[in-house]
């Protein structure tokens, strides 16, 4: 049997299934500015539309969005202290969103590891300890 693949749903809601449901998927609104989805689209799992999601874009407050990248992730940006998980680092999970988006760990884990260029984040361990922390191409 081949297995088939699921279907990513959209993050957004369906603003023609509004009112056929019950319960709390009769009618969405947005918990920010009260917008219904008929209105605009709201994103399903946080309840905020579309209108809000760009304006806390804009701020990267730390509240619903990430101080770094200005990702919509409430869940993520308070378990982070204001940082979506893209922008800590994957070994300590301290954040450091611009080292972090460029190499996937921290400055100072980075460092630790000892096996990658400091410039472009390529893995040339012997290169790497031969060129105080460069690649061959980079430290020319």
């Amino acid at each position: 049997m081949a297995k088939q693949k699921k279907r990513k749903g959209s993050k957004w809601l369906d603003p023609n299934k509004e009112g056929q449901g019950h319960g709390r998927r009769s009618n969405r609104y947005c918990k920010r500015c009260g917008q219904t989805v008929q209105e605009v689209r709201i994103l399903k799992h946080e309840n905020i539309c579309e209108d809000c999601v760009e304006e806390l874009r804009e701020k990267q407050g730390g509240e619903y969005a990430c101080k770094g990248c200005g990702k919509v992730a409430p869940k993520q940006v308070q378990e982070n202290d204001g940082y979506c998980k893209e922008c800590c680092c994957r070994a300590c999970g301290k954040p450091d969103p611009e080292f972090v988006q460029k190499h996937g760990f921290c400055e100072t884990c980075f460092e630790l590891i000892g096996t990658n260029c400091r410039k472009c984040g390529k893995e040339a361990q012997a290169q790497v300890q031969r060129n105080d922390g460069y690649c061959d191409d980079c430290a020319e």
